[in-house]
């Protein structure tokens, strides 16, 4: 068994220097495009002033390309884009020009915005801020601690109990050509799905203390500390329960349970008393745990939009005797589990697109869709018609039809919320802030679980877990001061003036429906509490959580395409592949069949 220690890494990012400050002082422009000595391409003339100091650079477009090149090979990710290459060389049309050098304007005031990319290395070199602004800034990008890898599969789902000091890891072969049947797969036909348990040594060093393989795919799973029960979700609709005991931690196989007739598991939650299963056959099952009967269950086909909707996602609120169940129709229905059947209480309506994952945060219920997370108002039993949408939290380049979030989570200590998303970026979010002050790309695959804790010696950190078979764990530094979403204002002639007004060259906080404060705070902080970005994580002045309105936008556009479970051309038949390459007709009914 591999054994990795996290003893020797330092997170030397935090004691890179100094918070950037008096940023609201500082300015930049794109003043002048001119032609490069030898005419051969146009080099484009940047003014900067911070304080008393002012500066000015001239960088080429291909200087630009390779800006955010070194950003995006050092894992900065939902950088801003480049305005297209002409086909014949540089452009020397002046109209050309000019549109080129309001684009890289944009795509500076994006890069200095937000605070992440900000304090990079490699844009404090571009813009030589180091050695016009004092003592450097320390770079606020998370740093992987350590990794867990089965390289053959994607992580399906994973636990992580600090407290019994272990980490559960499912896992499955997500690879497209498994889609087509176990004869394509990438791994072999019996190896489609794993469990593995890693142990804490020390809180820096783990240890894989058990693995097992399974001939299908592992979908989910789910922990229960007191009782100490494994549940593990399988792609044939089946349960296996295994004990952990405290002793040897060996997990062992007590049971299996088959609740979805052969349609896989897509959700499981746990309670002390409670298992709460939801399978794509679109059933609701609640199972007691000591004696593993069924308490209460049903289908919700009759409640879904279409036939083609399922369950995706759910929240078991054992106090409360409630069940929160998400579906790829952007619904979310609130159940009494209390009684069998359940009894229907109300539905959250979020749009057109699939609810992935779902969290509680504090009195917020946070839920996964589209590209972003949507904020609901998390209410008692008996009053859940009063939930109603808060706020959506976003990212200027996480754009719709390009990503979709996976995963979300919270750190409600610190008020940040956690979202990973469909091409390997993970965006970290402040309470109060809708535009993401960081994005990282914290996987090569799409970004399946995150997950933060707070105690130590594990916390505080984040955890994450992708499509590339790793699951990690990153530090987060910098203090509350460092994370300043700065607001674009441009130097012209010696003249300070607002930015223009362009998509790029937003202010952090508004809205063009003017739902919004037009303001920028000076720091994202509020009341009291944790410091959400101190290096030692101590406690100091909060984040968020202050007085006054939260900073929202209001949206009814959910937008996603969450991580498909099972599709209708999952097939174990070798037939059925050789039917794909015939007559689609009978290929097209026999999919219809299927579902």
């Amino acid at each position: 068994a591999a054994v990795l220690s996290t003893q020797a890494l330092v997170l030397t990012a935090a004691a890179a220097g100094g918070a950037m400050a008096g940023l609201e002082t500082l300015k930049v422009s794109v003043v002048k495009a001119s032609p490069t000595q030898d005419n051969s391409t146009y080099q484009y003339h940047i003014r900067l002033q911070y304080e008393a100091s002012t500066w000015e650079l001239t960088k080429r477009f291909s200087e630009f390309d390779v800006l955010l090149q070194n950003l995006a090979s050092t894992k900065y990710a939902a950088l801003p884009r480049l305005p297209s290459k002409t086909l014949l060389g540089s452009p020397t049309d002046e109209a050309v020009i000019a549109a080129r050098k309001e684009q890289l304007r944009i795509i500076l005031n994006e890069l200095l915005t937000r605070p992440d990319t900000r304090s990079s290395q490699a844009v404090r070199q571009f813009l030589a801020l180091d050695s016009h602004m004092g003592a450097a800034t320390r770079s606020l990008q998370p740093v992987a601690v350590r990794s867990f890898e089965d390289a053959r599969f994607g992580v399906s789902d994973f636990c992580v109990a600090p407290r019994s000091n272990l980490i559960f890891v499912t896992q499955e072969d997500a690879t497209h050509l498994s889609r087509l049947g176990r004869v394509w797969s990438v791994v072999e036909p019996d190896e489609l799905g794993a469990l593995h348990l890693w142990a804490s040594l020390d809180g820096t060093s783990f240890k894989r203390l058990f693995s097992h393989t399974y001939g299908i795919k592992a979908r989910c799973l789910a922990w229960e500390e007191r009782s100490r029960h494994l549940f593990v979700g399988l792609e044939d609709g089946k349960i296996e329960i295994y004990h952990a005991p405290s002793t040897t931690e060996q997990p062992s196989k007590k049971a299996s349970l088959d609740l979805h007739h052969k349609s896989p598991v897509t959700h499981l939650s746990v309670s002390p008393r409670r298992l709460l299963s939801l399978g794509f056959d679109t059933a609701v099952r609640v199972i007691d745990i000591a004696t593993q009967n069924l308490l209460c269950g049903g289908r919700l086909m009759k409640r879904l939009r279409s036939e083609a909707d399922y369950l995706t996602c759910g929240i078991l609120d054992d106090e409360q005797d409630r069940a929160f169940i998400g579906t790829s129709g952007g619904d979310i229905f609130v159940l009494d589990i209390s009684r069998n059947p359940p009894n229907f209480l109300h539905t959250v309506q979020l749009g057109s697109k699939p609810i992935s994952k779902m969290c509680v945060s504090k009195d917020r219920l946070l839920v996964a869709t589209g590209a972003g997370v949507i904020a609901v108002s998390y209410e008692e039993k008996g009053k859940e018609e009063r939930m109603s949408k808060l706020g959506r939290y976003s990212g200027k380049q996480l754009i719709d039809d390009e990503v979709s979030i996976l995963s979300v989570a919270s750190a409600p200590e610190r008020d940040l919320i956690f979202g990973g998303f469909s091409d390997g970026t993970v965006a970290i979010w402040l309470g109060q802030q809708q535009e993401a002050l960081i994005a990282l790309a914290a996987h090569s695959d799409s970004v399946t679980q995150v997950a933060w804790v707070e105690e130590a010696p594990w916390g505080p950190a984040l955890f994450t877990a992708g499509g590339d078979g790793k699951t990690s764990t990153w530090l987060l530094s910098g203090s509350v001061e460092d994370y300043v979403f700065w607001s674009p204002q441009a130097l012209i002639g010696g003249a300070l003036t607002e930015s223009f007004g362009s998509v790029g060259a937003q202010v952090i906080g508004s809205s063009s429906d003017g739902l919004l404060d037009d303001t920028v705070p000076a720091a994202a902080s509020g009341g009291g509490g944790f410091d959400a970005f101190e290096p030692t994580f101590g406690v100091g002045a909060g984040a968020g959580g202050g007085a006054g309105s939260d900073v929202f936008t209001l949206s009814t556009n959910a937008r996603s395409d969450p991580r498909v479970l099972k599709g209708a051309d999952d097939s174990d038949s070798e037939d059925d592949i050789v039917n794909a390459f015939k007559d689609p007709g009978p290929w097209a009914a026999a999919r219809a069949a299927s579902r």
